[in-house]
């Protein structure tokens, strides 16, 4: 009996060693007064409105029910050290309606070096932490203080990233409901 509790606790503890999951950043925007089709069309214009191409942007439509497009953010590194992973982090913006309020997620923070090296500098996925031996989660020994410096510098800029979308549809969202209800 000892020993099953023995192993199960190390299973438990080998799969929580394991268990980062790639990043991702959600929020519920309440707006009340908009049903889902309304907040659904609103919110596609703003796509249309943020991003200079949005059909480049918009991948997905379900009208009416979720719009998943994609974005780019420059990852610009400060560090002549780490310059070999200046490049650009993508990802894809979700977003679920219901009537008085949507869901929008950002996920898939993927990195790609904006020249190539002589080795892999693509640090590729960001994920929520850091495990503690990061060949966990797929980087080699030669990448590891690469990836740290990625996660260090990229998870806050993902996290500000999120915080002006969001403020962004918010707004905007805010003003449509103005321009609703102005009288013509």
């Amino acid at each position: 009996m000892k020993r099953m509790f023995v192993l199960a606790a190390l299973m438990v503890m080998a799969v929580a060693a394991v268990a980062q999951k790639p990043l991702e950043l959600s929020t519920v925007i309440r707006q009340d007064s908009l049903d889902a089709k309304a907040l659904y069309d609103a919110t596609k214009s703003w796509f249309v409105e943020s991003f200079s191409d949005s059909k480049a942007v918009i991948r997905d439509e379900n009208p009416g029910k979720q719009i998943t497009g994609k974005g780019t953010m420059e990852f610009s590194v400060g560090s002549l050290m780490y310059l070999s992973i200046n490049g650009f982090i993508e990802f894809l913006i979700d977003v679920q309606f219901r009537d008085g309020r949507l869901k929008l997620t950002m996920r898939n923070f993927d990195h790609r070096a904006e020249k190539p090296a002589m080795y892999n500098n693509n640090m590729g996925v960001l994920v929520d932490s850091l495990p503690e031996n990061l060949e966990d989660i797929g980087v080699t020994s030669s990448r590891k203080k690469m990836y740290k410096y990625y996660f260090k510098q990229g998870k806050p800029m993902c996290e500000e990233t999120f915080g002006k979308v969001v403020r962004s549809l918010t707004e905007f969202l805010a003003n449509r409901k103005v321009e609703a209800e102005e009288d013509w």
